[in-house]
Formats: C-alpha cells, structure tokens, sequence
C-alpha cells in the first residue's frame, strides 16, 4: 500500500495552496506561527496583513510587533490567492514619456504616488504610453487593466472627456483621478486650480495693475480651464471685464511661454498671470529681450512651484501646489474604492499656497504667505472632502 506522501509523489500536478513562509536566518517563519506567538488565529493575522478595518487596535497592535520583531513577509501567491487582489496599483500615465519626463510635475507626482504605495504596503506598477500612440495605451489598457494585473489605479490625466476615465468607469475598475471630474463620476484629487488662480490674480490688482494677461494653458485640460476661469473671476470681481486680446493659449512648455508672451507685447500688457512656472520662465525670457524690466514694467506670476532653483534664480513668484501629497493622497483613496467598489466617487481639493517674490513687485517673500511646497502640511489637514451621493 503506498503512504499518502508517496501518493503526492506520484501526482506533481496536484494543486496546491503555496504556504506563506518568512525566512529569519536559517528559520522559517510561517503564518501560523505568526498567529501562535500572538494568540490569536490564523485569519486574524491575515485579517491585519490585509488592513481589516473588524481588528481591534490592541490586536492589531499585539500581531504587528511579532511580525516586526520576527521580520514576517507574506507569501505574495498566497496572499493573491487568499484574498483575490494582486497588491499591485497602477500609474497611468496616457501621455508620450519623453514629454513627462521633461516636466517637473510628473517626476514629483512619481514620487509621491510611490511613497504612498511603500506606505500601504503595496507595489506600485508603471504604466506608461512608449510611443505617444493611443493605440499603445488601448493595447496596454486591455494587457493590464482589464486583465486585472493591478487592483486599481491612479490616472494622472487632466484632459476633457479623456475616453480612459469613462472605459474605467464602465468596467468597474477602482480608479482615482489626479485632476478634477468635470462629470463627477470619478474619484479625484486635485488642487483647488480656479480659487489658487483667482488669488494670483486678485495680488496683482492690489499692486495696482490694469492691464493683466494671462498665458493660459490648453483649451483641452481641465487644469488649464480652471485656471483660466480663476483668472476671469478676479477681473470680474474688481470690476473689470476680461479683453480677449490680453489671453494666450499655449502648451504648459517654455517655448510656448515665450512664443506667448511675444505675442501679448503689442497690447502693453502691465502684469501676467501664467498658468504654469515653465511658461513663465519662458516669458520672462521675451520680456527680457524686449528690454522690459520685471516687476517695474511687467509684473509676473506662475503656478506649480515645483523647481526652487529655477525659480530662485528669476525670483519668480508663483503658486505652490502639493503635487507629491496629490499622489500620496490618491493611493489612499484609491485604496478606500478598492475595499468598497460600490461606494460614491469621493471628491477631494487641496489649497494652493502662493510664495511672493520678486517678480510679482513684492520684496521678498511676504511674511502674510510664507510656506515653500514642502512645509503645507497644516493647510493639507484642511482639505475638503465631498463624498457624492
């Protein structure tokens, strides 16, 4: 009669459940051990490792100091199999990478959606478009996405009616934009583009400026459109009526910025509000060959405050948006969705902060709005958070 190990010899295709094992030295540590040197059961420890929200805290607390103290990893197999999710997120990023990678935003929202996967103890997967073909992103959509490698991802696209926020939509993918829904539908985080453009604007009138433009943004991006709509409002609210001869659409590029601002000079413009710092470093470039001095002739603001060091060396003053809290932000909302699919999109807006210098006619920066970009945290805590219903 052949034993039961030796029937498992002779069937090395029976499937089996992979154990999930941490090596400590020579020692192997298993999740039933995790469970017996914490008294507690074995689905208790799983239960904590998959951020069960059911585990007391002191529980909770008793299992995550004997998986510390004994270094526990859990089998990644295992854990898939267990609880039918990869711990994979995805960054999405549908345009051509050359062109993110000359940009500071994308590289800081890397960042920060990358520590807020390190954080919740999950991967982060990279998806980017290699060739700035659409169709490259539908073929990685459909690889990817829809062949659910990932448990949800974060979409950092801004564009109007983007066809991959309503494909995510339609197939109940967990998804959180890095950008405002126009629609609503979608789960987003941004920063508050209008009112953050509205008060750049607003410090210009009260240096006494009449004639301000704007280099705006493109026509097709949200951001762009908020920001410009922050703009209009300002006008509006002091009075003004906005001249369509002092607005320039450009393409969130330093040419575009220069190309811009050569155009905005036959109508004597006196300040500018540019609605990125790499259009305004750009026209600040044609102001200069034109022989105007800044702030004297042309006051000059932007927005991003993403390079200190290019923006030192201008003493371009501009608003400062938390880009990597933006991203860090995103995961735990994207987290949220993936444990409740059915819940209501959530809708979150961060402030924007303004550093004043040079370029705006203030002496320094003021000490009404001190904070660089990485010292908003209080301001971060006040974020409003609408959940649709």
């Amino acid at each position: 009669m052949i034993s039961t190990p030796d029937r498992r010899r002779l069937s090395p295709f029976m499937p089996r459940m992979p154990v999930e094992r941490a090596t400590v030295g020579s020692r192997t540590v298993t999740l039933e051990e995790v469970a017996r040197l914490a008294g507690v059961s074995r689905s208790t420890v799983s239960r904590v490792l998959n951020g069960d929200p059911r585990v007391s805290d002191a529980v909770r607390a008793r299992v995550q100091t004997v998986v510390r103290e004994h270094r526990y990893h859990p089998n990644a197999a295992a854990r898939s199999l267990a609880s039918r999710r990869t711990r994979i997120l995805g960054l999405l990023i549908p345009q051509a990478v050359g062109w993110i990678f000359s940009d500071a935003f994308f590289p800081t929202l890397i960042q920060g959606v990358a520590e807020g996967c390190t954080t919740a103890d999950h991967d982060l997967s990279l998806l980017l478009d290699t060739s700035g073909d659409h169709r490259a992103v539908d073929r990685l959509y459909h690889r990817v996405i829809r062949g659910r490698h990932v448990d949800g991802v974060v979409v950092a696209s801004n564009l109007v009616d983007d066809p991959i926020v309503a494909r995510l939509q339609d197939d109940r993918v967990p998804s959180v934009l890095i950008g405002r829904d126009p629609n609503g539908r979608a789960s987003f985080v941004d920063v508050d583009n209008r009112q953050a453009a509205r008060d750049a604007v607003a410090h210009l009138i009260g240096h006494g400026r009449r004639r301000i433009a704007t280099i705006a943004g493109p026509t097709n991006m949200i951001a762009a459109i908020d920001r410009f709509g922050g703009y209009v409002t300002a006008l509006q609210e002091s009075g003004r009526l906005p001249d369509p001869a002092l607005t320039i659409h450009a393409d969130f590029t330093r040419p575009g910025g220069y190309q811009a601002m050569m155009a905005l000079l036959p109508h004597h413009p006196d300040a500018v509000f540019a609605a990125s710092d790499i259009m305004a470093t750009g026209a600040l470039q044609a102001l200069r060959e034109a022989g105007l001095r800044v702030p004297d002739d042309v006051a000059l603001i932007g927005f991003d405050g993403l390079d200190d060091d290019m923006l030192a060396q201008g003493a371009l003053s501009t608003v400062v948006q938390p880009v990597a809290e933006l991203g860090r932000q995103a995961v735990r909302t994207l987290l949220r969705l993936v444990e409740t699919p059915e819940r209501a999109p959530i809708h979150m807006l961060f402030p924007a902060t303004m550093v004043l210098r040079g370029s705006c006619g203030c002496a320094g920066i003021l000490p009404l709005i001190d904070r660089r970009a990485g010292e908003v945290g209080a301001e971060q805590e006040r974020i409003a958070e609408v959940i649709a219903s």
